[in-house]
C-alpha cells in the first residue's frame, strides 16, 4: 500500500513553499539570443511569459513596447520553471501572466496546462480574451484560474487601454452565453483584472458601468490592481485614499472584490514591467493623457 505522503507516479513532490522576503524578477535567455523575464513572488507563485513581446499594444505596459517577435515554445516555458528552481525557488503554483497573450500561443499553452496539471503544479493564466473564439475553449480547460484583463467599464476606455484586444461588447456576450454551461467551481475560478489608472479608468461613470456589467456574474472575482512604475510612462494609480474610495464603491455593488496583495504591490510585482531582452522601454503614449479627466469623486 502506498504511503500517504508518497507522491503519485508522474507527479512532482510538493516542496515546502520557500519563504522569500521579496519578489525576484529574472531574465531567462533563449537559444536565438533573445531573453524573456519571469518573476517569482514571495507568496510562492511563479509568473511565466508565453511570448517574446506582445501585440496588444497596451500603452501602460512595457512588455509589448517592442511589439511581438514570436511565440515561445513549450520547452521555453519549461525553461523558465527550471531557471526559477536553479535559483532555489520552489513555486507552489504557476501563472501565465508575464510577457505575451496566452491565447495567441494556444497549442503550447494548452499543453503546458495539461502537463503541469499531471505533475501536480496548478497553472492559472491572464488574458485579454483575444481572440474570443479561443477564449471560449480555454474557459473549459483544466486551469487553476483564468483572469480577464479588461481595465475598463466602457468600450471606449477598453479600446484606449487595450488597442488590439477583443471587441468589448462581444466579450461580455461570450461570457453571458458560456455562463450557464459552467459549473459553480468553474465560475469561481474566473476573474476580472482591473488596473486602476488615475484619471483614466477611475471615474465614477466608468466604475458604475463596470459594476452594472458584473451584476450578471455574481461569482466573478474583481481584482483591483495598482500600476508598477514603468520608465517613460505617465500612468500611475490613484493615491491610497482614492483607492480605498474606489474599493468601497465597487464592494458595495459586487460581492467579490479584492485588492492587490502585498506581493503584487511591490515594484518587482511584474504587472506591466516584464520585458524582452534588448527591448526598448515604452515612450509616453499618444492620444491618451492623464490630464484629460478630473479626479473622481465617488458616492458609496
Amino acid at each position: 500500500m502506498r504511503n500517504a505522503k508518497q507522491p503519485v507516479a508522474g507527479t512532482e513532490p510538493a516542496a515546502p513553499r520557500q519563504a522569500v522576503a521579496d519578489n525576484s524578477k529574472f531574465a531567462v535567455p533563449l537559444a536565438d539570443g533573445l531573453a524573456v523575464e519571469a518573476v517569482y513572488y514571495g507568496s510562492g507563485t511563479l509568473c511565466l511569459s508565453t511570448q517574446v513581446g506582445c501585440a496588444m499594444g497596451c500603452p501602460f505596459c512595457a512588455s509589448g513596447a517592442g511589439g511581438l517577435q514570436r511565440n515561445l515554445r513549450l520547452d521555453e516555458l519549461h525553461a523558465q520553471l527550471a531557471a526559477a528552481r536553479e535559483r532555489a525557488f520552489r513555486p507552489a503554483r504557476l501563472t501565465l501572466s508575464g510577457i505575451g497573450e496566452p491565447l495567441a500561443n494556444p497549442e503550447v499553452v494548452a499543453r503546458f496546462l495539461l502537463e503541469r496539471r499531471k505533475a501536480g503544479l496548478p497553472v492559472s493564466l491572464t488574458t485579454t480574451g483575444q481572440p474570443l473564439a479561443r477564449l471560449a475553449s480555454f474557459l473549459n480547460l483544466p486551469h487553476n484560474g483564468l483572469m480577464l484583463s479588461l481595465h475598463a467599464g466602457s468600450p471606449a476606455t477598453h479600446r484606449r487601454l487595450i488597442p488590439r484586444g477583443p471587441d468589448f461588447e462581444a466579450l461580455w456576450r461570450l461570457l453571458a452565453a458560456a455562463w450557464p454551461r459552467l459549473s459553480r467551481r468553474q465560475r469561481r475560478r474566473l476573474g476580472i483584472n482591473y488596473l486602476l489608472l488615475a484619471g483614466v479608468n477611475d471615474r465614477p461613470a466608468e466604475l458604475a458601468e463596470l459594476a452594472r456589467r458584473l451584476q450578471r456574474f455574481p461569482e466573478l472575482t474583481l481584482h483591483l490592481l495598482t500600476a508598477n512604475r514603468v520608465a517613460g510612462s505617465p500612468f500611475t494609480s490613484p493615491p491610497p485614499p482614492a483607492l480605498d474610495e474606489v474599493f468601497r464603491f465597487l464592494a458595495a455593488r459586487h460581492r467579490h472584490v479584492r485588492r492587490a496583495n502585498r506581493w503584487r504591490q511591490r515594484q518587482e510585482g511584474g504587472c506591466g514591467t516584464l520585458v524582452v531582452g534588448g527591448a526598448a522601454r515604452p515612450s509616453a503614449p499618444t492620444g491618451l493623457t492623464t490630464e484629460q479627466y478630473p479626479a473622481p469623486r465617488l458616492r458609496p
